[in-house]
């Protein structure tokens, strides 16, 4: 499987219709308590189309889920772990002349580690002390039950998240690779 080189201009149409969907698979999981995120479907998806493409796509579902769904603006940092998966993208799978299937293995075991990692860290420098839980009810009882046996914040909402991220980003990467199949049919 190789990976064209789309325009930005197209990228930029497909990110137009990423960004809702994106919107639409997160608002959904979190209203029928899905136990994971759902919320980089659409930015793995974009960012098999190019870098640019999953940039556009994490920052614009990052705008209307901080504006119109949390009504936070610090969830914009959430945004980063976004980025993180499109640039991993890139450097792990797209860039590449011939992909191999192991690539997107590995995309998923990287991408978890390093968007719990930042999520940890944004979660324990802007959401631990906060009135009201944004956060996904899995994830806030495993860090809080780690918690109570005495493991640090930052630690125990890092070590939350990895068994939750697992699943969300392997299916997020599959789905979203199902998705650019699907559409990169029709974008010529």
């Amino acid at each position: 499987m190789t990976f064209k080189k789309y325009s930005l201009k197209t990228q930029f149409l497909i990110s137009l219709i990423f960004i809702p969907l994106n919107f639409i698979s997160a608002y959904f999981s979190d209203q029928f308590q899905v136990p994971f995120f759902m919320d980089m479907i659409f930015v793995y998806a974009g960012s098999f189309f190019g870098v640019p493409c999953g940039l556009f796509v994490g920052l614009g579902h990052s705008l209307i889920a901080s504006f119109f769904w949390w009504k936070n603006i610090l969830n914009l940092f959430y945004g980063i772990c976004c980025f993180s998966g499109t640039f991993l993208t890139w450097f792990i799978v797209t860039r590449h002349q011939e992909v191999v299937w192991f690539r997107f293995l590995l995309l998923i075991f990287v991408s978890t580690v390093v968007i719990s990692f930042e999520g940890s860290i944004i979660y324990s420098t802007f959401f631990s002390t906060a009135e009201e839980n944004t956060e996904l009810t899995t994830v806030f009882f495993l860090t809080y039950t780690l918690v109570l046996q005495n493991i640090g914040l930052q630690l125990s909402a890092f070590f939350a998240r990895l068994p939750v991220n697992l699943f969300d980003k392997a299916f997020a990467v599959f789905a979203g690779l199902g998705v650019f199949l699907g559409v990169k049919k029709i974008v010529k």
